[in-house]
């Protein structure tokens, strides 16, 4: 006999005290720089806690890079799906609190974890910040960073027809591609801006 479900109410009460727990151990993001500080971290955890690791690095849009830019990990809350029952992945899940492990882009000097929780950080990769600025109706910044990719694209096809004699069909190929995906990029961003009024 299957045990009865646990209510919403229920469900909604352990989410809650999981989280009260985790942040008992770490009330805030913060900067994770050595092993020990990590490990400090762990045991103030309880032991059942998820461990995410991000898969991309992340910064403030704003952000310039330069000399004075560094790269630090930054510990924090996540939240994880978690099935209510073990036995059923496929059934209803209740969102429990992870601990996540983000690298993220910082001037030298800034409170990382501060920088983190203050700001809409976003991924650096130029691919990975148009798919999440799309997918959230942002449409004149993610066509922009799209565009950008495809020129960074170009540049690479750039660099690979110098290795292409000159007199070859591949090299003339290779050129028109690349300043066709140079013109559509100069083409999608002038039609960022129309394309989120559109939108709205």
């Amino acid at each position: 006999m299957n045990e009865q479900q646990p209510s919403r109410e229920e469900v909604l009460a352990q989410s809650e005290t999981a989280v009260a727990r985790f942040k008992q151990g770490l009330p805030a993001a913060r900067e994770v720089t050595t092993t020990g500080e990590l490990a400090a971290i762990l045991a103030a955890l309880p032991a059942d806690t998820p461990l995410f690791l991000a898969d991309q690095v992340l910064a403030r849009p704003d952000l310039k890079h330069g000399t004075d830019v560094v790269q630090t990990i930054v510990a924090h809350l996540t939240p994880s799906a978690e099935p209510v029952d073990p036995d059923d992945l496929d059934g209803p899940h209740r969102m429990m609190p992870a601990l996540g492990l983000t690298t993220v882009y910082v001037v030298q000097g800034q409170d990382a974890g501060e920088e983190f929780e203050q700001h809409a950080m976003q991924p650096v990769e130029t691919v990975l910040r148009a798919e999440e600025r799309l997918s959230a109706g942002d449409l004149d910044g993610g066509i922009r960073d799209a565009a950008d990719a495809v020129d960074q694209i170009a540049a690479l096809l750039d660099e690979g027809a110098q290795f292409i004699p000159d007199d070859h069909d591949a090299h003339t190929t290779v050129e028109v591609e690349t300043s066709r995906l140079r013109h559509a990029a100069e083409r999608l961003r002038k039609s960022a801006a129309e394309a989120q009024q559109a939108s709205e």
